[in-house]
C-alpha cells in the first residue's frame, strides 16, 4: 500500500506555522498605524505588491509578524528585496522557513537581522536560490 504523503506535508506545514507568530490583516493594519475600514484589501494590495509575505493559515490570510518594524510602523525594507529576487518555485511558506530558521552566516535566524544585516540576508538569499549546477 503506498504512503499518502499528503497528510505528512500538512503535519510539516501546520508544525511551521504554529513555529511562526502570525497576525492577520487588521492586526498588521493596526502595527503598521494604517487607519482603514477594509484592512484585508490594504494588505493585500500590499502582497500584490510584493511588500509584504502573506501565509494561508485554516483558509485566512496571515502575516508573519517578524517581517513588520515595530518601532518604525513599517514593513522591514530587505522583506520586499527578498520578495523580488524570490524565484516562482519558493512559495511564501518556504520562504519563511528560511528566514526563521539558524544560518551559518548570522548565527541566529536571519529574520531576527532585519534593520541591522540586511545587506548581508539578501546576498545569502541570492546563494540559497541559486541553481546547483554540477560540472
Amino acid at each position: 500500500m503506498p504512503h499518502d504523503n499528503s497528510t505528512d506535508k500538512a503535519r510539516v506545514e501546520d508544525r511551521l506555522l504554529a513555529s511562526i507568530e502570525l497576525i492577520d490583516a487588521a492586526q498588521a493594519c493596526a502595527l503598521l498605524r494604517i487607519d482603514t475600514d477594509a484592512p484585508e484589501a490594504i494588505m493585500q494590495a500590499m502582497v500584490r505588491d510584493d511588500a509584504i509575505i502573506a501565509l494561508a493559515q485554516n483558509g485566512r490570510t496571515m502575516f508573519p509578524r517578524f517581517q513588520l518594524d515595530l518601532a518604525n510602523c513599517l514593513v522591514f525594507a530587505v522583506v520586499r528585496d527578498i520578495l523580488r529576487l524570490r524565484p516562482a518555485c519558493i512559495s511564501n511558506l518556504r520562504l519563511c522557513y528560511w528566514l526563521t530558521r539558524a544560518h551559518v552566516d548570522f548565527g541566529c535566524a536571519p529574520a531576527q537581522r532585519f534593520g541591522h544585516e540586511d545587506a548581508a540576508i539578501v546576498t545569502a538569499f541570492r546563494r540559497y536560490i541559486e541553481p546547483i549546477c554540477h560540472g
